[in-house]
């Protein structure tokens, strides 16, 4: 059971705040509690979810675990899935990113990340495809993690760039 003010993870709304626990609506007669949620993104709108789908909803990671998995992003290995029916390719990594996990959008957005560049050093167009599931990566990934860190979306890179340079400096002593 989530409660008023958490932050939690919906889907591909990202991360979101609770801002109602037991609202009642009716639809097609039947009355049902449900799950407001606030989306943190600026695109806004209000999302509403039965109680009783409560699993498709996920506490935002931890600030301690959003910070590993930025320290640790280098180490993230990149999907190896090929193959040459880009459906096939377009199904699997939106099955990823459907798990709503913060690793696995990383890591999906790493992998899109080395194949453009891989198309762009071949002189190639980047594949909408591609660019499309790394939208869809790194929002999903800066949402949440943004949330953990309690930055602003906008600010997160900033962000993470000013750790990793307080990372690399020496400490005063």
């Amino acid at each position: 059971m989530f409660h008023k003010n958490d932050k939690v993870v919906y889907a591909n709304y990202g991360a979101c705040t609770v801002s109602e626990t037991d609202a009642s609506m009716t639809m097609g007669g039947i009355e049902r509690s449900y799950y407001v949620l606030l989306p943190l993104r600026k695109r806004g709108g209000t999302v509403y979810v039965p109680v009783d789908h409560e699993e498709l909803i996920r506490p935002v990671i931890g600030r301690s675990e959003a910070e590993a998995l930025i320290a640790h992003y280098d180490e993230i290995e990149p999907d190896t899935f090929t193959d040459c029916n880009s459906h096939s390719v377009e199904e699997h990594f939106k099955r990823l990113l459907r798990r709503c996990d913060c690793a696995t959008a990383l890591c999906v957005a790493k992998t899109m990340q080395m194949r453009i560049a891989e198309q762009e050093s071949k002189r190639h167009l980047p594949s909408s495809l591609y660019t499309r599931l790394l939208d869809q990566a790194g929002h999903q990934a800066a949402s949440e993690l943004s949330a953990a860190l309690e930055v602003a979306e906008e600010e997160l890179v900033a962000f993470i760039e000013n750790r990793g340079r307080q990372a690399a400096s020496p400490g005063c002593e």
